[in-house]
């Protein structure tokens, strides 16, 4: 158990927690959400 701003998390809470950023932060890079550029919709 490691106490945190939120009370006492366990290890396996930890662990889902850091997958959990993994997969939105892969999730936001394959979706563009850090892509600077405009989408217009436009073709080409």
């Amino acid at each position: 158990m490691k106490q945190t701003d939120y009370g006492y998390v366990s290890n396996e809470e930890i662990k889902i927690d850091k997958q959990l950023d993994k997969d939105l932060k892969k999730r936001l890079r394959k979706e563009g959400a850090f892509n600077l550029k405009k989408k217009t919709g436009e073709p080409g």
